[in-house]
This record gives structure tokens, sequence and C-alpha cells, in this order.
């Protein structure tokens, strides 16, 4: 949900009250829910040990479209990690669409042990560039409107969504993207 390590940015905590939010979607779109590496899926077993929340999907084409478009250039490096007709896991989502994770006051996995997407969102890299998802769900998104302020609002940099979409390449098993900063040691 945001990229704080100490804990959920008051946004954020709004946001999961009055939702809908960036954990939720529509019913019938879980083929589009971001791929858990087998990494970010036993930090999540290690701090909230119930069972439920993941699910296995299917490497549907849809799906590998949709991830490729998130890596323009690199759809063979997806293609690769998300060979169609296998599966993956993802985090688990109720009959409403929303994450298995989320409580009544917002994500109840640790900061430090939610899946890097979830951290990153509402921001991307494009190559050398931090940008920010046009996502209507997003609270920060329609409070702030523009990066810096969005950064502001979610207790967070332009280095640290940096940092954080190296280390989600990384437990992927993605090269670094080209001309990114090395990224710090530790998951």
């Amino acid at each position: 949900m945001t990229l704080t390590q100490t804990g959920d940015s008051d946004i954020c905590r709004r946001c999961s009250l009055l939702g809908p939010t960036c954990c939720r979607i529509a019913p019938g779109q879980e083929e589009f829910c971001f791929p858990l590496s087998q990494t970010e899926k036993e930090r999540i077993q290690d701090h909230v040990p119930y069972t439920g929340g993941f699910v296995l999907s299917p490497n549907s084409k849809a799906f590998i479209d949709y991830v490729a478009r998130l890596f323009p250039g690199e759809e063979d490096a997806v293609s690769n990690l998300f060979p169609e007709g296998k599966e993956h896991f993802r985090l688990a989502v109720d009959t409403m669409g929303a994450c298995r994770f989320l409580g009544p006051l917002g994500c109840e996995i640790p900061q430090e042990a939610r899946p890097y997407y979830c951290r990153l969102f509402p921001f991307w890299m494009v190559g050398r560039d931090v940008i920010f998802f046009d996502a209507p769900t997003c609270l920060a998104r329609r409070e702030e409107r523009t990066l810096n302020r969005m950064l502001r609002a979610l207790d967070s940099t332009k280095a640290d969504v940096k940092d954080l979409y190296g280390r989600l390449r990384l437990v992927w098993g993605m090269p670094p993207a080209k001309g990114a900063p090395a990224v710090k040691k530790g998951f």
C-alpha cells in the first residue's frame, strides 16, 4: 500500500476505511492480480502464518500480456518467468474482490513483509523515471495529483521507489534495469 518503513501512512489508513482501495479488485479480475515471488510468499507466511492468503493462478495469455506491459521491452523475460500453461502464486481475494489480508484498519501484513508491488503502488519505474499509476481508487492520487506531493503524502522518496523496484526485479530473477542504481542489501 505505501512505501513507509514503519507502517501505513495516514492517507492509506483513511483510504482503507473509505474503500475501494488498491487492495480490492473488481470480481472476475483476479487474473490481473500481480504475482508473488516465492521469497515474498515465504516472508508473508513468516509474519502472518494463517492459511488461505494465497492462490495458485494460471499463467494465461492475458495475465502474461498484462505483466509484460509493466516491463516494456522485456517481454521475453516475462514470458520466461511466467510460461503459458504454468502457474504462479498471488494474494487471495474474497468474493467481493478484497485482499484476504485487508482488515478493518488496512493491511494486516507488516510493512516490511508486504509484496514489493504492494509497497510500490501507486508508483512504478519506466526506464530511470519514477511514475505513478493513474488509479482512481488511490486516495493519494485523488488528493495529491502530482508525483512529488504523492511521494510526500505516502512518506516516500524517488530513491525508495527505485530501491523497491530493484528489489522486486531481484526476487523475480530479472536483471537490474539498465542504468538502475545498486539495490541496498537485505530484502
